[in-house]
């Protein structure tokens, strides 16, 4: 897709299903922690539920947002979190929830990516996302 709108929407809609569930692990990519700033009360909303595990991953081009919730904020100075876009949801381990959306910045402001609803490709990428930046235990 090229469609920000689209994504945004897919993007929602994965977040929603992250809340109706309550349970299971939630990544989002946000490219600047300027922007994660942005989501901090959708971020901090969703860390609220109890059995939701939430990591957000930045670039760091601000101060890391204050919260008091269980949000993890994964501060990377990498260039692939830098032009990455993601949300994955990975169902609580139950394959019909499983979801994703991941894209990557080709030109301002311009995406190119895809969503998903296919158990493996979630698996994979949250298997990508803990070992590349860090499983951490709360």
């Amino acid at each position: 897709s090229y469609d920000t709108r689209q994504m945004v929407a897919a993007s929602r809609e994965i977040e929603d299903r992250a809340w109706r569930l309550e349970d299971g692990a939630l990544h989002a990519g946000f490219q600047h922690l300027s922007i994660l700033a942005d989501q901090m009360d959708v971020y901090t909303r969703l860390a609220s539920r109890e059995g939701l595990d939430v990591h957000a991953y930045a670039y760091p081009d601000a101060e890391v947002p204050r919260h008091d919730t269980d949000l993890t904020i994964h501060v990377e100075r990498s260039e692939e979190i830098r032009k990455s876009w993601f949300v994955v949801y990975d169902g609580d381990g139950v394959d019909v929830n499983k979801c994703a959306l991941l894209a990557e910045e080709r030109e301002e402001r311009s995406f190119y990516g895809f969503w998903t609803y296919d158990p493996d490709t979630v698996d994979w990428i949250v298997d990508y996302l803990e070992s590349a930046y860090g499983r951490i235990e709360q």
